[in-house]
């Protein structure tokens, strides 16, 4: 199982950066890899199911996404979802309030499928793609959320 897990500052509230990131119509705006939603059931609460695909190493995988967990308060926000697929694997999402933005932290559990190590044989290289990949799915989100924000 590859480990990932990243961090960023977004200088947005955690109401309007969760908002955003939950949302599962919009998560193909920002998530490299992601393509948009091909079937939504729910809006990003607990049981909403979501059939797309995900770029890794240049193969294209359906996979489905699982709401897990959808909480916010005043001490900040959580999203945790469950991939399922030839790519497995669970994502936790934490939104903390942090100098007057939003302090995004993800981290990632996945299995590697047959078919990315079958082409591209280092292990350790995929894992570095994803790092990048999730590193750029930040920086996107922070993009998406500081938009109209001074």
């Amino acid at each position: 199982m590859a480990h990932v897990k990243k961090s960023i500052i977004i200088h947005a509230p955690v109401e309007k950066v969760y908002a955003i990131a939950r949302d599962p119509n919009r998560w193909a705006t920002f998530y490299a890899g992601l393509s948009e939603a091909e079937e939504v059931t729910g809006q990003g609460e607990v049981g909403t199911v979501v059939k797309h695909h995900y770029l890794m190493a240049g193969v294209r995988f359906p996979v489905t996404s699982r709401v897990l967990e959808d909480s916010i308060g005043p001490n900040g926000a959580r999203w945790r979802g469950k991939i399922e697929g030839p790519l497995d694997g669970e994502q936790t999402w934490d939104y903390l309030p942090k100098n007057g933005g939003t302090e995004v932290t993800v981290t990632i559990d996945y299995t590697l499928p047959g078919a990315v190590l079958g082409r591209v044989a280092n292990r350790l290289l995929v894992e570095r793609m994803q790092e990048r990949a999730m590193e750029q799915t930040l920086e996107n989100l922070k993009i998406l959320c500081e938009e109209g924000t001074v």
